[in-house]
């Protein structure tokens, strides 16, 4: 639990950082394609239990304007490898980001983790900074709970940011 704790204070942390260094507007979307507000963060609640995520006020933030290579960011990452580690039962996802977009770009990636029955069992966080045009990075998504059976992997959003 510590651990899990750990793992999300660092992500968001991240996220306030990323999004403190420069004010220019970001791409969020989901694994559908959808966007998704750019204050909008799901995380355990208190018990362990996945908080639904907030909904958005009545009056609706404005649509955040794409950073240039199209808006759906989830295009950009691919996961190569799904995987629970035999020695800590930790699930983990390798990541292929490629930045498509025509400028250097910061990217955060959720990824969740779910059993053969559907249900999800752990999320993890993944992020680079600065990745130029055209480039690929290679990222692991590390879950801190400790799972029982083979899971899957899926990238649920991928926040892209404009590198200052």
């Amino acid at each position: 639990m510590r651990r899990t704790a750990l793992v999300l204070l660092a992500a968001a942390t991240a996220v306030l950082g990323l999004a403190a260094c420069d004010p220019t507007p970001v791409t969020t979307t989901t694994s559908s394609g959808s966007p998704v507000p750019a204050t909008t963060v799901a995380g355990p609640a208190p018990g362990g239990t996945q908080a639904a995520p907030p909904t958005a006020a009545p009056t609706a933030a404005p649509t955040a304007a794409p950073v240039g290579g199209g808006g759906d960011a989830t295009k950009d990452v691919e996961i190569s490898a799904c995987q629970v580690d035999g020695a800590t039962h930790w699930p983990s996802a390798a990541l292929k980001v490629t930045n498509h977009t025509a400028k250097a770009s910061n990217y955060l990636i959720q990824v969740e983790f779910v059993d053969g029955s559907g249900t999800r069992v752990a999320e993890a966080p993944a992020a680079t900074n600065d990745l130029a045009a055209g480039q690929t990075a290679s990222l692991k998504a590390l879950g801190a709970t400790a799972v029982k059976d083979k899971v899957s992997c899926r990238v649920t959003s991928v926040t892209r940011f404009p590198a200052p």
